[in-house]
């Protein structure tokens, strides 16, 4: 199901970020939360899926004001994407931050 105040894709008939029990089947444009990253790891997300072709959305949390104010390194953007896109975005963005395996460390 879509939650669309929160863009969320779920299962079941309520969403789990803003408990909205009016939600429905996502269509193909509808726009997906996909992740929310730190100051660094958006901008490798952002430079990966544009290299993809995937197009997105980055939502920065705090906002230009807070960020000027406390420094860009503390900002954190959520980025979205279209449902059609969200399955190929999430495999991109669980490869690139998902954890190395034991036998994947250099030396």
């Amino acid at each position: 199901m879509y939650c669309e105040k929160c863009s969320r894709i779920f299962e079941g008939d309520h969403c789990p970020v803003c408990r909205k029990s009016k939600v429905r089947e996502p269509e193909p444009k509808d726009p997906c939360f996909l992740s929310e990253q730190d100051y660094i790891s958006a901008g490798i997300l952002e430079d990966v899926l544009k290299q993809n072709g995937i197009p997105f959305l980055k939502k920065d949390v705090m906002g230009a004001g807070m960020a000027i104010k406390v420094g860009p390194m503390l900002e954190r953007s959520r980025f979205y994407v279209p449902y059609e896109q969200l399955e190929n975005a999430a495999v991109i963005a669980d490869d690139l931050f998902a954890p190395a395996e034991e036998g994947e460390q250099s030396e």
